[in-house]
């Protein structure tokens, strides 16, 4: 193998006389700053490819207008000019990966090469991060050669659209966002036990209830469950026609959509649309066959002892393939209640009948049967790790999440299934990000923005053969937490940037430093341009202490994530400054001070919010 020589060129003086910053998110395999701008003015042409010009053509136009206020004029075919032009050159070097390109910036011209649209789209991205964010009379992008190619082909993004329902407008905004840090996975969790989301044509009562619950605003899981006569007022759902619009919106920005359809657990919303799916031999006096309203969801599982269960979501697998062009589609399968299957004569029956020793095995004789319907539409079924239990399901993908006493991230690629990598302890950004006391409602979990960059989503322990059947990694936002569109994006971004360099970038250049820097002085005014409630808990002091009854004194420590800033801090309730005393060290302090502490940078600027604390 043809070793790669990496630059990574931190600054490099361009002869604006200005440091010119390596701020690409994700970090690009090779990076070669050079002297020398190109000049962007409404008189450069841009030429590219006849066969990626139809959806292509608007897409550039209306990304150039925003980032820099011009118009500009597209042409198809072979460039007539010799320079102040940009064009994408489909190329035959082998070097040259899908979706990579080679981007080149000269003081003449610009040229991105790629075999096709997605490496095209890919290289478009990095070339609009070199674009001023402020808009300016003169446009001088700095000349520079780079070379890219993802590590991974699946960089997804999983959006919980069950738990709150959003918009068809705002999740074609989170794609259009995505795609240019180049995800190109959008797995959208459809249904769930607080809500379908998906319309059916041949089952339409899993939209007229399925998709209504009773409102409640009290702590997701302390809700009271609905009764029968309140009125269901809170959710949604996509008709067939609008999830066509986004999937359309989503292909002319490289990214697939991924439907789920969450069986035999997680079920709540369809048996309460269809009873007939719950066993039948079960006693269901006090069963509730409502929507569920948070967080506990008791009797949520399809029976799969009854031939009707089976044929009923066979006629959903169906529709749902014929909507979604993707060839993956995500049947759940984890986190199955097997209390009701326990009580029915109809499962015991069935287990005798195949020789299925426990109720694990029961589940994969239910996902198998599931399997074969998926595999019928011409699809290949993903499912969350818990499918492997049992009798596992040979011929399906596997979307590692459970870690620790569970470990398919090893076992899955070792059994021969390709895996996708969204690890609990690393990806699942449903968890808040910085300080419980100072993040938005979420579970009582940490996931901090370095935690998400710095993971390797490949074990260690694989072989070279195992590790190939790592398809790639996702981020998964579930969305107990966040029920209205502001609170979705606080907790996708800047997160998701980060999973993105996960997902794109060879581990050899990454470097959380330069990413931090690179969100400083880049990507959080670019989020904030595109009007997106980006997260700041990178910059947000950690505070722990413990009282020594003894001498009576609080024993203080301060931490944060972010390397390369002070900490300043004061104990007489004022707001720090420069001025406040800067922490080197633990300290000791009189107990019940109020502790307040912030992060500056070198300019004395405040990053984050203050840390405010009674040390007691």
């Amino acid at each position: 193998m043809n070793k790669i020589v990496i630059f990574i060129t931190i600054m490099l003086l361009s002869v604006t006389g200005k440091a010119q910053e390596n701020t690409f998110i994700p970090q690009p395999e090779s990076v070669l700053f050079k002297n020398g701008v190109f000049n962007l003015s409404n008189t450069t042409k841009i030429y590219m490819p006849k066969q990626v010009a139809s959806s292509f053509k608007p897409y550039v136009l209306e990304k150039l207008k925003f980032e820099t206020g011009l118009d500009f004029v597209v042409e198809t075919g072979k460039v007539k000019i010799k320079s102040n032009y940009i064009e994408f050159q489909k190329t035959k070097d082998k070097s040259v990966k899908e979706e990579g390109y080679i981007l080149e910036v000269s003081d003449s011209k610009i040229i991105v090469k790629a075999k096709g649209f997605s490496g095209f789209f890919n290289g478009f991205q990095t070339l609009r991060q070199i674009v001023p964010i402020e808009k300016t009379s003169e446009i001088k992008l700095p000349n520079v050669t780079i070379i890219d190619n993802p590590r991974f082909g699946w960089r997804g993004v999983l959006m919980d659209v069950s738990r709150h329902f959003h918009s068809k407008e705002f999740v074609m905004k989170q794609i259009d966002l995505l795609s240019s840090y180049k995800i190109n996975v959008f797995h959208l969790h459809l249904t769930d036990d607080q809500g379908w989301r998906v319309e059916i044509k041949k089952y339409p009562k899993l939209t007229e209830k399925g998709a209504w619950r009773a409102e409640r605003d009290d702590h997701w899981w302390g809700r009271k469950p609905a009764t029968a006569k309140e009125p269901k007022t809170v959710g949604g759902f996509y008709t067939q026609d609008v999830l066509k619009e986004i999937i359309a919106f989503a292909k002319t920005r490289n990214v697939e959509i991924i439907p789920e359809i969450d069986v035999p657990g997680h079920s709540k919303a369809l048996v309460a649309s269809y009873p007939e799916l719950f066993c039948s031999d079960i006693d269901t006096t006090g069963v509730n066959f409502e929507v569920a309203v948070g967080g506990k969801a008791p009797n949520n599982t399809v029976c799969p002892a009854s031939e009707f269960t089976y044929e009923f979501l066979e006629g959903v697998i169906e529709e749902i393939a014929d909507v979604f062009p993707s060839k993956y589609l995500h049947i759940g399968g984890d986190e199955c209640s097997k209390k009701d299957w326990k009580k029915s004569a109809m499962c015991a029956a069935l287990m005798e009948e195949n020789g299925l020793k426990d109720y694990e095995e029961l589940q994969s004789y239910f996902i198998q049967r599931i399997h074969k319907i998926v595999e019928k539409q011409n699809k290949t079924m993903i499912g969350w790790d818990e499918v492997l239990s049992g009798n596992g399901v040979p011929g399906a993908t596997i979307m590692a999440w459970r870690r620790g006493k569970y470990n398919p991230e090893v076992q899955a690629p070792r059994e021969g299934y390709p895996t996708i990598m969204t690890s609990y302890l690393h990806s699942y950004i449903s968890r808040v990000q910085g300080p419980t006391f100072m993040e938005p409602e979420g579970p009582n979990s940490v996931l901090p923005l370095s935690v998400v960059y710095n993971h390797e989503p490949v074990p260690a322990e694989l072989t070279k053969e195992e590790a190939a059947r790592v398809l790639g990694n996702q981020a998964s936002l579930w969305g107990e937490f966040t029920p209205t569109g502001e609170h979705f994006e606080y907790m996708l971004y800047p997160r998701t940037l980060a999973s993105a360099e996960v997902s794109w970038s060879n581990p050899k250049v990454k470097s959380w430093e330069r990413f931090q820097k690179a969100l400083e002085f880049k990507h959080f005014n670019r989020l904030k341009k595109e009007g997106v409630n980006v997260a700041r808990s990178l910059f947000t002091v950690y505070p722990a202490f413990g009282i020594d009854q003894l001498h009576n004194k609080a024993i203080v420590y301060l931490e944060t994530e972010a390397v390369g800033y002070d900490i300043y801090y004061t104990l007489d309730g004022s707001d720090p400054t420069m001025e406040a005393t800067k922490y080197t060290e633990n300290f000791k302090a009189v107990p019940k001070s109020l502790l307040k502490a912030g992060l500056f940078n070198k300019k004395g600027e405040l990053l984050g919010e203050i840390t405010e604390i009674r040390l007691k």
